[in-house]
């Protein structure tokens, strides 16, 4: 297996030999047996057979890898925090270098406007635990399976299927929760039935709901009902959904064209811009690589792209502008804000959608033929395209054999069949 990145590399996380940002797929040497990734900007996680491994700016934190090694069941991390699944199935959360179990309130009988006390209150905790029983709180009935972090959100599930925001179950109805994601101000999860539940700040339109409002306890997706849901993905201030039939309906903020439609009608630079950037990644190893289809092994041959292939790149459809898979017919009006799931119609209808990912402001696609495509925001080269203008539509990005991707903050990164990963 190959692990090739792109993105930001300020701090190392990446590769600590490369350029502050890479953006072109590059391999990844010192990563051997990578299974599971989890980013942040300015840091990586790294799951391997040897255990985990963290790069960027904690890149010293020895004690955090030895603790991690033990072999925790799931890990999520972000910016300022981290949260895992333990060995016995309890929460704990590390914050200011330091771990804490949390406990979970029980009693579901709760006024459901009041989504109980904040995560550091349910830090504090653990300090009284041992002088005061308290009924409402357990550390051992309770298992988890998930946990997803972000600075200020804590979601949980536990092995029921109930769904608990810092410390406090939260009422929705329904069936088992099976996934959730956050975003930097929203939450996401996906129901056993396949039913989108979103909360939290909607101001970007983040929550589907067709406004631009709070809403403090998780809702259905109104307008997907009737289509069941397989998996979704939530970047920063957009979400992402995937039917079982291989579509997407996607949300939210569209300022750098992550929803994949065209977000500014005068094609204007990102309000974040752009680096004044000359490609500086380490240069490619470029052999013969293979593609499986369904009947048939193709054998394709990566070289240098031409200058009308870079110039059609910078246009916003990559080196693909006449690709059969792309619908020539899809929908090109401006969207900056979709409060609405809306289909995402640039691939023909016979073209299925096997697995989505969502960085802060960038979205990765893959589709049933093998291929990826990224689109959003490109300021640090995370869309793996060669250069760091951002792109309104998805772009095909030049790495074959990915079995698997991960997308976070402004980093990609890629595990390929292939040595080179191109």
């Amino acid at each position: 297996m190959a692990l090739v990145a792109c993105g930001l590399n300020a701090n190392g996380q990446i590769t600590p030999a490369g350029p502050p940002l890479l953006c072109c797929p590059t391999p990844v040497r010192d990563k051997k047996d990578v299974c599971e990734v989890h980013i942040a900007c300015s840091h990586i996680l790294w799951k391997t057979n040897a255990g985990w491994q963290i790069t960027g700016y904690r890149n010293l934190d020895y004690s955090l890898e030895e603790e991690m090694a033990q072999g925790w069941k799931q890990i999520s991390m972000s910016e300022m925090r981290m949260a895992a699944i333990n060995d016995d199935g309890a929460v704990v959360l590390r914050k200011k270098g330091q771990w804490r179990k949390l406990f979970f309130q029980r009693d579901t009988a709760m006024d459901s406007r009041n989504l109980g006390p904040t995560v550091e209150q349910v830090e504090d905790q653990d300090r009284i635990a041992e002088s005061e029983s308290n009924v409402h709180h357990t550390t051992s009935q309770t298992k988890f399976f998930s946990v997803f972090v972000e600075d200020n959100s804590l979601i949980a599930v536990d092995e029921d299927g109930k769904l608990y925001s810092s410390g406090v179950p939260l009422p929705y109805g329904g069936s088992r929760i099976s996934v959730v994601e956050a975003g930097k101000e929203h939450c996401m999860a996906l129901t056993t039935d396949g039913v989108v539940l979103t909360w939290g700040s909607g101001m970007c339109g983040q929550l589907g709901n067709g406004e631009l409002c709070q809403i403090d306890r998780p809702e259905p997706v109104e307008s997907l009902q009737g289509i069941t849901i397989s998996s979704i993905a939530s970047g920063g201030w957009h979400c992402v959904a995937l039917s079982t039939s291989g579509d997407a309906y996607t949300w939210g903020w569209n300022e750098s064209g992550q929803l994949g439609f065209p977000a500014k009608a005068d094609q204007e630079a990102s309000i974040l811009g752009t680096f004044s950037h000359r490609c500086r990644c380490p240069e490619p190893v470029h052999m013969t690589d293979t593609i499986h289809s369904d009947s048939k092994v193709e054998e394709i041959r990566t070289n240098e792209q031409s200058d009308n292939d870079h110039k059609a790149s910078l246009e916003g459809t990559g080196d693909c502008r006449s690709d059969l898979r792309i619908n020539k017919g899809r929908a090109k009006d401006v969207v900056n804000v979709q409060t609405s799931p809306r289909l995402l119609d640039f691939w023909n209808e016979d073209m299925a959608i096997i697995d989505v990912k969502g960085g802060d402001r960038h979205t990765l696609y893959q589709l049933e033929d093998g291929s990826v495509w990224s689109t959003g925001m490109n300021k640090y080269g995370q869309l793996g395209l060669g250069d760091t203008a951002e792109r309104n539509e998805p772009c095909l990005v030049p790495v074959t054999g990915i079995r698997t991707m991960f997308a976070g903050g402004w980093i990609s990164v890629f595990i390929a069949t292939d040595t080179s990963g191109r």
